[in-house]
């Protein structure tokens, strides 16, 4: 008579998964870490407007648009060709906004140029869908 052989059986392995949240953090808090911040990274010398009507607003900014004193634009600290540039970088960082706390554009020019030179900049954030938070100084 022919013997049948047996099969042996397979022992399975325990994944140990009380551990995963841990991990899990640890990776949030890393790339939390790691992450840079938008920041103002442009270290533009800009002599402020001065208003009557300057308050401090507490929401949070998506982009920062600045002109120095020769009409020269930033937007987030590096230097673009023109108005057009802001409008195309403002509408990319807003594209998945719903809230109009997440569509603030903050915006800061020198006291000295004039109207003509800043207008089309602020005219280019708002037809990206920015709501422009000018920056200046309170004055008497």
């Amino acid at each position: 008579m022919k013997r049948i052989p047996q099969r042996k059986k397979r022992r399975t392995v325990p994944v140990p998964i009380a551990s995963m949240g841990d991990i899990a953090f640890l990776l949030i808090i890393f790339f939390l870490v790691c992450s840079e911040v938008t920041k103002d990274r442009s270290d533009l010398q800009v002599t402020l407007p001065f208003s009557e009507h300057v308050e401090k607003i507490q929401a949070s900014v998506v982009a920062r648009v600045a002109m120095d004193e020769s009409g020269e634009i930033y937007f987030d600290g590096v230097r673009v060709d023109g108005a057009k540039d802001v409008e195309w970088g403002v509408r990319a960082l807003l594209t998945n906004t719903v809230a109009d706390d997440q569509r603030h554009v903050q915006f800061k020019c020198d006291a000295a140029l004039p109207k003509e030179t800043f207008e089309p900049v602020l005219k280019a954030i708002a037809e990206a869908g920015g709501i422009i938070e000018a920056v200046g100084e309170k004055g008497e």
